[in-house]
């Protein structure tokens, strides 16, 4: 039986819209080329708005539908289904594949040159943020304009490192999906342990004066025990670290953080320990970790604690809360204040970590609370 949805007009009036098939279904891919906001990013993980880099881009494989990145750095390649058969829904999954293999081991240079400066530049970019673009970090500026330094860094190291892996997000898009088609699907995101596959239904409303579109996600990746790439990264992160006592000082410092609900973000060297605001939908950086004798962003070296004044900016009711943590940092014997920068933090040697693992879990654990309602003191 059809699926119906009601709209109300802005006069009130009521519009009841069936479920109708779409007479053809290349009309539902360009609508979603043009309009990849209709990709549910929140469903995938993702922080939205997506950055369409590549329509119909050509690869040694194939020419890829949609091409899109995350705020994040995350990859997405969409393909469409054009057929009801299984033999349609089979090819559009091995191109999916085909094309993650072409996109593998480029190195970030190579994915701006060959694919994303390549749409900026074509007939196929219709936004005009990014059209005619002559790099990622033009196009990152103008799509997200309230990026900070920190993040556009993490951008680049998030698709640095997703190049390197291939771990990439694969969705494949369609007017419907048969129930033999989700279980592949299922069954791929239960073996694999890199790529996430999702299956995604364009559903097509029609009323007397009204047609709607709606996109539904029929087929995701579940949350596994298995170990994640975040996981392995910090644990190589860990690895390269000689010195014992250090090495099982900072593996608290991160369980702890994990238990606290603070978000740890590999990047190609180092990594920063974030924490979840309520005004805004991205996270603020608290902490930044680096392996001994590696600078890493903002020649910040070993482990610092402390905030990003410009990302603090976003969420001004929390200032207090991170000033408070700030100086309670300020107060650990042998923390040493970093200048010169838009940082408000402190470096703490290794020896020093060591030595006072237990109250930077409090520290850390009262900035939680803080931002909960608590106090930092």
């Amino acid at each position: 039986m059809a699926r119906k949805i009601l709209v109300l007009g802005k006069d009130g009036a009521p519009m009841l819209l069936t479920e109708r098939p779409a007479a053809d279904e290349v009309q539902l891919q360009e609508l979603m080329k043009a309009n990849p906001d209709l990709l549910p990013t929140d469903e995938f993980g993702l922080t939205g708005p997506l950055m369409v880099v590549g329509r119909e881009t050509t690869l040694p494989s194939g020419s890829v539908d949609l091409v899109a990145l995350a705020r994040t750095g995350d990859l997405l390649i969409i393909e469409f289904k054009t057929g009801p058969q299984n033999t349609e829904f089979r090819h559009a999954l091995a191109q999916l594949l085909d094309y993650g293999a072409d996109l593998w081991g480029m190195s970030y240079q190579q994915f701006e040159d060959t694919v994303a400066h390549r749409y900026f530049v074509s007939d196929h970019c219709m936004d005009e943020r990014t059209r005619g673009k002559k790099s990622l970090e033009e196009a990152v500026r103008a799509v997200w304009p309230d990026l900070t330094d920190e993040e556009a860094a993490q951008f680049r190291d998030r698709l640095t490192a997703q190049l390197s892996s291939g771990a990439f997000s694969y969705v494949v898009a369609a007017q419907d999906f048969t129930p033999t088609m989700t279980r592949t699907i299922e069954y791929l995101n239960n073996v694999l342990s890199g790529p996430r596959i999702y299956a995604l239904e364009l559903v097509r409303f029609e009323g007397e004066m009204l047609t709607a579109f709606e996109s539904r996600t029929v087929s995701k990746p579940q949350p596994t025990s298995r170990v994640s790439v975040s996981e392995r990264s910090e644990s190589k992160l860990l690895d390269g670290i000689a010195d014992q006592a250090y090495r099982e000082a900072l593996q608290e410092l991160l369980d702890n953080c994990r238990s606290l609900g603070l978000r740890l973000e590999l990047g190609t060297v180092g990594a920063s320990i974030r924490l979840r605001v309520r005004e805004h939908r991205e996270p603020v950086s608290v902490a930044w970790l680096f392996p001994p004798g590696v600078s890493g962003w903002m020649g910040l070296t070993d482990l610092t604690l402390g905030f990003d004044l410009t990302q603090a900016e976003r969420a001004p009711s929390e200032m207090p809360v991170l000033e408070r943590y700030a100086e309670a940092v300020k107060k650990l014997a042998g923390a040493v204040p970093v200048k010169g920068s838009s940082l408000k933090a402190y470096h703490l040697a290794p020896e020093v970590v060591v030595r006072t693992t237990h109250q930077i879990v409090e520290i850390l654990g009262q900035l939680v609370a803080g931002v909960g309602g608590g106090e930092v003191t």
